[in-house]
């Protein structure tokens, strides 16, 4: 959330509960941004939502006030006093553990001043699962989980859904890839069919139209235009693939920027980028699935306080990150997806500040990142870097011949005898042996190319151009 918007009402308006008001006020939020002030009356009127908006743009508070809302209306209707047994009012389902500790913690803030406090619990892989059971039999009221833990403890019976009221499903477009299509769906299958749905998502891709069709009641469809909060202005430099590591130091030697999140594709190559910044006394941390858990909460602990400059991330260790006033995010390999694209620059250029996002862009990357224009009906000047200006003409493919094996004396032996024998031997129906052998700013990068930029055109309405169901 932003301190600092451009709304007619505050949230007074929403006649949320003394006690949420406060927790806002006391965040220092005075008015909502865009999605939060469309979302959240429709959300309070118990209506079904399928919200579009970027990272960043208050998405999270957006569904959680009008959830606390609902869940203190519970508490006067049924004359709740606290959460009891392993009843659970709302669930929140998301793809990564940052994400479900960065919800966790909106809730946890903005419920704060309810009396009792709203129990809210995260679950996720990593860590031991007995311990989260014990949390549990505590009682909780707002489970944040991860698909695949959230079904081991429903398959050890540590959660019951018979009270469920809310399922909110953050950043969907990831939820469902096939990386958790199927858990997603189990989940679901547990849960009772009268409940309120929320879909909030950053990108409108087909892969999510089965469910929206499946789950959703009717939904009021909310589609903030991309570009409307976040100001980010995307650069796309040409480089070597050799000059890729080089050219980066460059960019972070000639400019100021207090910090910088890179994105990498790999692991390997995550891990390698982050020790050649290390050697130049450059503060840096990787973030990828590899590293426990606690090295990975205390890395984003230090770069939210200032004391890393530099974070280099994959795209599913980065998924949720919520770090604000971020000057730079660096594409230092583009994203094996097109849709992750909006979600790595959508990290910078916030609360009204704009921000920079780069691609260095290597000659058999090219075809890939115009996908990604394409994919974001826009298009972009190619820069290049001074000092590090790239080939005119695309390296040699590495040759695909597989290497010699070495062979031992006997076997290299037994193969040329093998081939006197086929060299002598005739061809069936010929009389003569035919002799054939088979055949088989402070940004010092400077235009390239100038490119015309066309607008972006404005996003379809996603559920109403849904075709009708056969």
């Amino acid at each position: 959330m932003s301190k600092h918007y451009n709304a007619p009402h505050g949230f007074a308006h929403f006649e949320l509960h003394p006690c949420l008001l406060d927790a806002v006020n006391a965040q220092g939020f005075t008015h909502p941004m865009p999605i939060q002030a469309r979302a959240i009356p429709k959300i309070l009127e118990g209506r079904d939502v399928l919200a579009s908006a970027e990272t960043g743009s208050g998405k999270t508070a957006a569904y959680v006030l009008p959830l606390l809302q609902s869940l203190i209306n519970q508490r006067l209707e049924e004359g709740i006093s606290a959460a009891k047994g392993h009843h659970i009012r709302a669930l929140i389902l998301v793809p990564t553990r940052e994400l479900a500790l960065q919800v966790s913690e909106v809730v946890t803030e903005l419920g704060a001043r309810m009396r009792p406090t709203v129990k809210c619990v995260s679950v996720y892989g990593g860590v031991v699962v007995q311990h989260q059971r014990a949390v549990l039999r505590q009682g909780v009221e707002v489970l944040v989980a991860t698909p695949a833990r959230l079904l081991s403890l429903i398959d050890a019976k540590a959660v019951v859904f018979n009270k469920l009221r809310t399922l909110v499903l953050d950043e969907v477009d990831r939820l469902v890839s096939i990386d958790f299509q199927d858990e997603v769906e189990t989940v679901l299958k547990h849960l009772p069919n009268k409940r309120q749905n929320l879909f909030f998502t950053a990108t409108f891709p087909d892969s999510i139209r089965h469910l929206v069709r499946t789950v959703l009641n009717n939904p009021e469809v909310i589609d903030i235009p991309l570009g409307e909060e976040i100001l980010v202005d995307q650069h796309v430099a040409a480089v070597n693939l050799r000059d890729k590591t080089p050219a980066l130091k460059y960019l972070l030697a000639e400019n100021d920027w207090q910090q910088v999140l890179v994105f990498c594709s790999t692991k390997k190559s995550c891990d390698a980028l982050a020790a050649a910044l290390k050697s130049l006394d450059i503060k840096v941390a990787a973030l990828h699935g590899n590293i426990p858990s606690e090295q990975r909460e205390q890395a984003l602990a230090l770069f939210r306080r200032g004391q890393l400059r530099v974070l280099v991330a994959t795209d599913i260790a980065a998924r949720g990150l919520d770090i604000g006033q971020l000057d730079c995010v660096i594409n230092y390999e583009l994203p094996r997806l097109v849709n992750d694209y909006q979600h790595r620059i959508g990290r910078t250029g916030r609360a009204g500040k704009r921000g920079q996002a780069i691609n260095l862009v290597a000659h058999h990357e090219l075809a890939h990142f115009e996908a990604i224009e394409k994919y974001t009906r826009e298009r972009h000047p190619r820069e290049v870097i001074p000092g590090f200006e790239p080939d005119e003409a695309a390296p040699p493919p590495p040759s695909r011949r597989k290497p010699k094996k070495v062979l031992g004396k006997k076997r290299k032996a037994k193969q040329r005898e093998s081939r006197k024998q086929r060299r002598h031997k005739k061809p069936f129906g010929t009389g003569e042996n035919l002799g054939q052998q088979d055949k088989t700013e402070p940004y010092t990068a400077t235009a390239q190319e100038p490119v015309e930029t066309t607008g972006s055109e404005p996003k379809r309405s996603f559920y109403k151009d849904l075709p009708d169901s056969d």
